[in-house]
Formats: structure tokens, C-alpha cells, sequence
């Protein structure tokens, strides 16, 4: 590519060139935002719809517990594979890919309402679209970004506001809108429309991602990041689970027919909270471990009192734990991210930020393991979810421990 000309200094000072490359860099910025935005958006506003599919459409529990995981069957691989989309055609054109199919599969669960499989196979559809969103959009925020931290902390939030703008407002929809399995729907549809055009129009999200696949045999990702990252990734999306899956039918006799806006209410503000500590969150590196830290203690915190609001029945208790779960979502998550930009050897931050976030929507799962121990064994809510704190306290605690041993040897 031939260099701009230049003129003279004295005629032409380098500031308009400058705050010309500043504006095409914001704007590249906005719409790579915007992308992840959409597409989470689209991950999450089946949520707070489980309530109307169980009363409305007759699903089990179950049914519709495996509908929301259904998307992970989709998220998981392309959660492992966006990175090597990303060093083979560079960032932008997986994001132009993934908006189209996160419109599809709002498609195919509108149009099948009333047929299980084709709005499972619209939720794997979702699933892709949000996996390439959220690693390749991290990396493309990256590539872009000049101060450290930055691009997680800004990943994190726009996936974060289109997670609970998608749900409240799917939430809204369905409980006042005259066509609720389809609205939502079509709504997120004409916002994909917007998101693909900001996304197709900007040039310099451009950049592959170092590719050399020797280079990344030779790199062993980080120990700390096994002992401290792994066992904490479980529970980032795991608290999202808890706060609108499990908690909203453990009150739905108590609400009188505002079940499903009760439900969007749950995810906007877990959500909304998760977004203001990540926002508030500290902005240098050295702060992710105690942000991550106190994500995991607010989490189990949030899961014990899940656990009582489940044995009461208690609408403002389950609003309390909502609340706690949110913050402690949004903290871990950050925590998380930070440090696989931290500590991530040279070509492999697409690697580890696809794990944690492969890891982390496990824990999406916990709804529908919850149901299937209700259903199959008949082991309480309360249970499940005293049994859930307790993992998340012993493997973060093995994990912290192993890691200090293994520092001390090395020491030695």
C-alpha cells in the first residue's frame, strides 16, 4: 500500500492526520462493540422466555432448561475454533460471518415455536454466532487497544449490556407484546441487520492473529492460569444460570401472571449490576486477581442465599441473590479476562480466552443439572445449589493451594 503524501511541516501539521486515524480507530471500535453486543443480545434473550414456554407451550422443566443449554452445544466449538478463524482471515470477516448467523437462529426459534428441534437448532446457531463474537471481538478490541486492560474490560461490557438489554427487553416483549414467541425475535433480527452494515463497513479490524503453530507448541500456557483461571471459569456464567433459571420458578406461584416480566427484571438486574462492577472495576492488570477473587466469594455468597430463597419462596430474597450473583459474574469474569492478557504468551490469547469462556459457559449447564437431580433423584433445589457453593470453594481453594506448592518448589 503506497504511503499518504505529505505536506511540508509548516504547512501541514501531523494533528488532523492524527485525530483522522483516532476517529477511524473509534469508529472500528464502536462497531466491533456493537457486533458483540448483538450477538449477545441474541445468546441471551431466550432466557427470560422459559417461563412462557413451560406455561404457554406445555414444556417439562427439563425441556426448557435443555433449550437454553442447546446454544452451548453450538458455543462450545466455535468457542475453541474462533481463534484460528481469527489467523486465517483476520478479525473482521468472522464478525461480518457471526451477526447473519446469531439473525438465523432467532429465526428458526421464532418460526419453531411449537417444534423443540428446530428452536434447538436455533439456539446452536446462537451459540456459534456468540463464540466467534466473543473471542474473535476480544481479539480484534485487542489488536486495537493501546492501554492495558482495556480490551477485556470492553469486551466484557458490551457482551455484558447485550446480555441484559436482550433479555429485559424479550422480557417486556413477552409478557405485553401480541405475538410473544415471535416478537423478540424479529426485534433482534433488525438489530443484527445494523450491527452486520457497522461491522462490513469498518477496515481496520483487519489483522491476523500470529499463527505459527510451532511457536505455539513450543509456549505452554501459563500454570497460573490452569490452577487460578480454570477453576474459576465454571462459575462466571454459572451464577448468570442460577440468578434467571433457577430462581425465577421458585417464586412464579407468588407473582400473579408477571412471571416472564419477573424473569427479565431478574436478568436485567444481575446483569445491570454485573455491568456496573465491571465498569467500576480497577483498570490495571495487577488488580485481576482480587477482582477475580471477590467475583468467586460473591458468587458463593450469591449461591447461598439462592439456596434459602429456594427453601422460603422468598421473592425479595431470590431478588437479593439475583443482585449478589450479578456482581459476582461481572467481577470474575473481568478478573478472568485480565489475566489471560496478563500472563498469555506470544499467539496464544485467542487459546486462553476461548477456554475460559468454554469453561465458563459450562456452568450454563447447572440449570439443567439442577432439574435432572430434581427429576431423576428428587433432591431438592436447596440442595443442589449447597452442593454447587461447595465446589466452587474447593476447587478455587485447591487450585490457589497447588499453585503456592508448586511455587515453593520451584523456589526451593
Amino acid at each position: 500500500m503506497a504511503r499518504p503524501q505529505t505536506a511540508p511541516t509548516e504547512t501541514s501539521p501531523t494533528v488532523p492526520a492524527l485525530s483522522v486515524r483516532t476517529g477511524r480507530r473509534a469508529r472500528t471500535w464502536f462497531s466491533i462493540c456493537a457486533a458483540m453486543f448483538v450477538v449477545a443480545w441474541g445468546g441471551n434473550q431466550f432466557t427470560p422466555l422459559l417461563t412462557m414456554y413451560r406455561t404457554q407451550r406445555g414444556f417439562s422443566e427439563l425441556a426448557v432448561n435443555t433449550l437454553l443449554f442447546a446454544y452451548v452445544v453450538g458455543l462450545i466449538p466455535s468457542l475453541l475454533l474462533a481463534h484460528r478463524l481469527a489467523a486465517r482471515w483476520g478479525t473482521r470477516n468472522p464478525l461480518v460471518l457471526a451477526v447473519p448467523l446469531s439473525a438465523l437462529g432467532s429465526i428458526l426459534v421464532a418460526a419453531g415455536s411449537h417444534n423443540p428441534a428446530l428452536m434447538f437448532a436455533g439456539r446452536m446457531s446462537t451459540g456459534v454466532a456468540l463464540g466467534i463474537g466473543m473471542v474473535v471481538g476480544g481479539l480484534a478490541l485487542d489488536s486495537l487497544s493501546t492501554t492495558s486492560g482495556r480490551a477485556p474490560r470492553a469486551s466484557a461490557m458490551s457482551l455484558t449490556s447485550g446480555f441484559a438489554v436482550g433479555a429485559g427487553a424479550a422480557g417486556a416483549l413477552a409478557q405485553w407484546a401480541l405475538a410473544p414467541t415471535t416478537t423478540p425475535f424479529v426485534l433482534h433480527g433488525v438489530l443484527c441487520a445494523g450491527g452486520a452494515v457497522l461491522i462490513a463497513r469498518s477496515t481496520t479490524a483487519t489483522a491476523r492473529t500470529r499463527s505459527d503453530q510451532s511457536e505455539r507448541n513450543r509456549t505452554p500456557l501459563p500454570r497460573a492460569f490452569h490452577l487460578l483461571v480454570i477453576p474459576a471459569a465454571p462459575w462466571i456464567f454459572g451464577a448468570l444460570g442460577i440468578a434467571y433459571a433457577v430462581l425465577p420458578p421458585i417464586v412464579a406461584a407468588e407473582l400473579a401472571g408477571f412471571d416472564s416480566a419477573f424473569s427479565g427484571v431478574l436478568c436485567l438486574l444481575s446483569l445491570g449490576l454485573g455491568f456496573i462492577a465491571q465498569r467500576l472495576a480497577g483498570r490495571t492488570p495487577k488488580r485481576s486477581g482480587p477482582t477475580r477473587a471477590i467475583g468467586l466469594t460473591l458468587f458463593v455468597v450469591g449461591t447461598l442465599a439462592a439456596a434459602v430463597a429456594a427453601a422460603t419462596a422468598s421473592v425479595w430474597l431470590v431478588v437479593v441473590a439475583a443482585s449478589v450473583l450479578g456482581i459476582g459474574y461481572g467481577l470474575t469474569l473481568v478478573g478472568c479476562l485480565r489475566d489471560c492478557e496478563r500472563s498469555a504468551p506470544p499467539g496464544r490469547l485467542g487459546t486462553m480466552t476461548g477456554r475460559v469462556y468454554c469453561l465458563g459457559y459450562l456452568g450454563f449447564g447447572l440449570p439443567t443439572a439442577i432439574a435432572w437431580l430434581h427429576s431423576s433423584f428428587a433432591i431438592g433445589t436447596t440442595t443442589s445449589l449447597l452442593w454447587v457453593a461447595g465446589a466452587a470453594v474447593a476447587t478455587n481453594i485447591a487450585g490457589a493451594v497447588l499453585l503456592g506448592i508448586t511455587r515453593k518448589e520451584q523456589a526451593g
